[in-house]
């Protein structure tokens, strides 16, 4: 079986060479690889596009969620998302792990290719990233993608080296392979020992077999005349070759224009999403006060297994505006979050005016913040593995990690800097989750709070981890590199107030999206979160700003368009 992603292939290197090409490489490409490895999502983390895109190593997710792997990835990477597709299906026919949940392996032992993209070049000393290629979906798309950037680097162009061009890259897709004659079209047909790699790749892209034109839509590449080819070996390496005509095109797009979702207020703008996120109506609509954030942070996970909205209203009464939505979503019933003293008795009687009597309310409540977290949590179904856990006095890292959470039907649970409440301790145990990620550094979630979370659960110092960064939008940008590194949409929201990114939050789980919270200030300030922004724009297909520019700015909208120029 050939070394995938193996430049020569054993044929030309020796395995220290390859390691050695691997680590030190040359150019762009292998650079940003290496920064990329580093902060890409680790055992076995997928982004969230739903629950059921996030399995455990050893489940391969559904295809559609899948080809959005591949589609983004190869987006974000600069490669037609035509011949990652291609690649990942002649290797592994779009699996990671076997039917007895192993991952998938090629070539020989002890250093056999791994996983989807059937990776190769990788250090056996170096054992969490081999881990990493067995365990990541998402990691060994990734670094597939990484090696055929360096396959483009390295190998003699074709063209003008415009990227979008799919006859452009027929040397890359060879080297993928392996850079010696066995790929040599014109030595196979010689020696009439079959076709060549990267000719079998240009079949599959003409002739898309199996469940593939669901995803790939036929696009029949211009092969290289197979008699300008050497007889042997492979084409020198300053050469330069001529596209071959007819060219097609890859469809790598400019980055997206961002779409704002906007009304006059907090409470027009969520009905605003409500209405952009679910235009046929909704089953249910979760309902929380507008004016303050403690009763509702929780409630994004409730709203995503629901599927349904948030909307917001007064605590005193409820607005017209939202009665309206109510009507138009006409859900079968209505969960409010909070006593009634966050949505008052008054809520609750025109609600039962209107067509939603007692038993088509829900109403979650406890004593404070915690227990009315603790009570949202205990109305989702199904079992627990994660609970994230954020300062209940504050909004910002309970908001960072809404989507996250709801996208993986994981409860939000608070708790003080330095002190677990009851009702946050009594449903951890109740729950026992196998993991408790921490929001925020020590200064949010003291370390005697981490060593009471796993004490009391009796877990290992690895379950309990932190998301943090130097403020709340590097703790925003810790979240997004563990967790959105393949959403292709993006829901933005302001990270100074609370009400767009709660109301927000269920929609971008809806889109399959990730909800980022924004400064208010110049993205240069916040390096880390930037940093990931730049990183993740070049994959997005949409871009939704939540809230009008009193929320995000112009100006933070015009920083948005330029990281994609």
């Amino acid at each position: 079986m050939a070394v995938r992603g193996d430049l020569g292939g054993r044929e030309m290197f020796s395995r220290k060479s390859r390691v050695r090409l691997w680590f030190a490489g040359a150019g762009f490409f292998l650079a940003a690889c290496s920064l990329l490895f580093s902060l890409l999502p680790v055992n076995g983390a997928t982004a969230v596009y739903g629950a059921e895109a996030v399995g455990a190593p050893g489940q391969n997710p559904p295809l559609d969620v899948i080809n959005q792997k591949l589609e983004t990835i190869a987006r974000q990477k600069g490669i037609p998302p035509v011949l990652l597709k291609a690649i990942a299906y002649k290797e592994s026919a779009w699996r990671q792990w076997d039917s007895a949940g192993n991952v998938v392996r090629g070539g020989n032992d002890p250093h056999p290719a791994l996983g989807i993209m059937q990776v190769a070049s990788y250090n056996d000393a170096d054992l969490a990233t081999v881990e990493r290629l067995k365990t990541d979906i998402d990691f060994n798309i990734a670094t597939g993608a990484d090696l055929l950037n360096e396959k483009w680097a390295m190998v003699p162009r074709i063209g003008d080296g415009d990227r979008n061009k799919l006859e452009n890259w027929y040397f890359a897709l060879w080297a993928y392979n392996s850079w010696s004659d066995k790929n040599n079209p014109r030595t196979l047909s010689q020696s009439g020992q079959g076709q060549a790699y990267q000719d079998k790749i240009l079949a599959i892209c003409a002739q898309p077999p199996d469940f593939l034109p669901r995803f790939l839509p036929p696009v029949a590449i211009t092969r290289l005349p197979v008699e300008l080819l050497p007889a042997s070996g492979v084409p020198a390496p300053g050469s330069r070759w001529e596209t071959p005509q007819p060219v097609h095109y890859g469809g790598l797009l400019a980055s997206p224009a961002p779409q704002r979702l906007a009304g006059s207020d907090r409470i027009d703008t969520a009905i605003r999403q409500a209405r952009q996120g679910w235009p046929q109506g909704a089953a249910a609509v979760v309902l929380a006060r507008a004016d303050d954030f403690p009763d509702a942070l929780a409630g994004a996970p409730l709203a995503a297994q629901l599927d349904a909205p948030i909307l917001l209203t007064s605590p005193k009464s409820l607005d017209s505006r939202v009665l309206a939505a109510l009507q138009q979503l006409h859900p079968a019933k209505v969960y409010l979050l909070g006593g009634e003293g966050a949505l008052s008795p008054q809520i609750t009687a025109a609600l039962a005016a209107n067509g939603w009597e007692a038993a088509k309310q829900v109403r979650l409540a406890g004593a404070d913040r915690f227990a009315t977290a603790a009570a949202i949590a205990t109305a989702l179904s199904g079992p627990v593995s994660t609970v994230f856990l954020a300062n209940g006095q504050g909004f910002a890292d309970a908001l960072a990690v809404a989507g996250v959470a709801g996208a993986l039907r994981s409860p939000v649970l608070l708790t003080d800097k330095n002190e677990l409440p009851g009702a946050t301790q009594a449903l951890l145990q109740q729950l026992a989750p196998a993991q408790v990620y921490l929001v925020g550094g020590s200064g949010v979630i003291s370390q005697a709070v981490a060593g009471s979370v796993q004490s009391l659960l009796n877990l290992p110092p690895q379950a309990v981890s932190r998301l943090a960064g130097t403020d709340r939008y590097g703790t925003m940008a810790a979240v997004a590199e563990r967790f959105g590194q393949t959403a292709g949409v993006l829901d933005i929201a302001s990270g100074d107030d609370f009400p767009d990114a709660l109301a927000g939050a269920p929609l971008a789980v809806r889109q399959q999206g990730f909800l980022t919270l924004l400064p208010g200030d110049s993205l240069a300030r916040h390096p880390e979160l930037k940093a990931y922004l730049a990183r993740q724009w070049p994959g997005l297909t949409q871009v939704y700003i939540l809230g009008g520019e009193g929320a995000v700015s112009k100006a933070r909208e015009a920083e948005l368009t330029a990281l994609g120029s």
